[in-house]
């Protein structure tokens, strides 16, 4: 029997491990890659300060991580799905090892800004090959759970990086972080060892082929634009959160710290409810009720700055942030079911992206405005978010594109 183009063979186990067991392997790989990325939201201060540079200047530095981290998902989604996830996601890793490092001895912006750049084009496989790994192993009815844990791990090392990171850098420097981070990450390596090197035999699919399913796919032209949105303003407001919380509210390092790292922990406990919140209300509420968190908690920040809304707003964002995320990276799934890593990493390239797009503007938009005004313009963004997700049909992917037989 001749094999046409885009059949499939029939679909293997590719990893051995419990959920459990490797969503905690993932999860320590994702815990580092957000830790060694988030702590510079509250250190641009003394970033800035010792390389003798502005704080809007300084803030580049995000915006160096974040567009390679975008950017490059899509092509290590591609990678992944033939060469192997687990074998990809190690080069990846020692890539970041390294990228961290030297950032720790940077003399000057520029050179911060290139090795930022460079973790980034590295770092940028790593959390939606986990995702697809996720994808590939656990059934469609367990997967938001499971999801939500792995992005709740995630960002508690966000959370843990702004706080400890906020400590060390008041105490000692912003350089003993990236240091850190990269001990971290040398560790890490070998615990993904233990996740098999197997080849993705599930697809025989050509890129043209995946390509075409995804753009034709109504479901794509829902979530990309969604996650896009979603890290424009979401993540571009909280990079700037550290700096609001210095320049507004006077605090210091290790208080900014302590403060931003709520994010992650609110965020780690709604990872863990996002499932079953999600079979309560459905897709739709979760991302409207996760808009609503978020600017609902940031206009009042905006309108009323200070270490208690500044809290309140951390929390807000996790929370919002969590629930929009873990929605949308659970529904790409069923974008092109027999190949996980390309739509996984095609949501990583709109989220990122579109997060080094949004620090740029907020870091532009405080230039000419202020923090508070380019706060309420965040805000209205936001509000957009909740409107196309209203407006679109339920995402509920059995009505918008159909059941499909081999889709577990």
């Amino acid at each position: 029997m001749t094999r046409k183009p885009g059949m499939v063979k029939e679909r293997v186990s590719l990893y051995t491990q419990s959920p459990h067991s490797l969503v905690l392997i993932l999860g320590i790989a994702g815990f580092i890659s957000a830790a060694d990325n988030w702590f510079v939201s509250p250190a641009l201060p003394a970033i800035a300060s010792d390389l003798g540079v502005s704080i809007l200047s300084a803030g580049l530095v995000l915006t160096a991580y974040l567009l390679p981290y975008g950017c490059m998902q899509p092509v290590f989604g591609l990678i992944s799905d033939h060469a192997g996830k687990a074998r990809v996601l190690f080069w990846i890793l020692i890539g970041f090892t390294v990228g961290s490092g030297a950032c720790a001895l940077t003399g000057s912006l520029q050179t911060l800004i290139f090795w930022r750049a460079f973790t980034g084009f590295f770092a940028a496989g790593i959390i939606a090959i986990s995702l697809a790994c996720l994808g590939d192993a656990i059934p469609l009815k367990e997967r938001q759970h499971f999801v939500g844990i792995f992005m709740g791990i995630v960002f508690l090392g966000q959370g843990l990086s702004v706080g400890i990171g906020g400590l060390l850098t008041e105490f000692f420097s912003w350089r003993v972080p990236f240091m850190l981070f990269s001990g971290i990450a040398v560790c890490t390596l070998i615990f993904i060892h233990k996740i098999p090197q197997t080849r993705q035999t599930a697809s025989v699919m050509t890129v043209h082929e995946e390509l075409k399913i995804i753009y034709h796919n109504p479901l794509s032209w829902i979530l990309f634009p969604l996650a896009g949105a979603s890290g424009f303003f979401l993540i571009g407001m909280y990079s700037y959160l550290g700096s609001f919380l210095h320049q507004i509210v006077s605090l210091g390092y290790t208080q900014i710290g302590e403060i931003v790292m709520f994010f992650g922990f609110s965020a780690l406990i709604g990872g863990t409810q996002a499932g079953k919140m999600s079979r309560k209300i459905g897709s739709r509420w979760m991302i409207v009720y996760g808009g609503l968190l978020a600017s609902g908690s940031l206009l009042l920040f905006a309108l009323l700055p200070g270490w208690q809304t500044g809290l309140l707003v951390s929390v807000g964002l996790g929370l919002g942030y969590i629930c929009i995320q873990s929605t949308i990276a659970t529904l790409v799934f069923e974008i092109s079911p027999r190949s996980k890593g390309l739509p996984s990493a095609l949501v990583g390239l709109g989220l990122f992206g579109g997060a080094g797009i949004g620090t740029a503007c907020m870091g532009t938009l405080i230039g000419f405005f202020g923090y508070c005004e380019s706060a309420i313009v965040y805000t209205a963004g936001i509000f957009g978010i909740i409107l196309f997700t209203l407006s679109v049909p339920d995402l509920n992917p059995s009505k918008i594109i159909g059941p499909e037989d081999d889709r577990y």
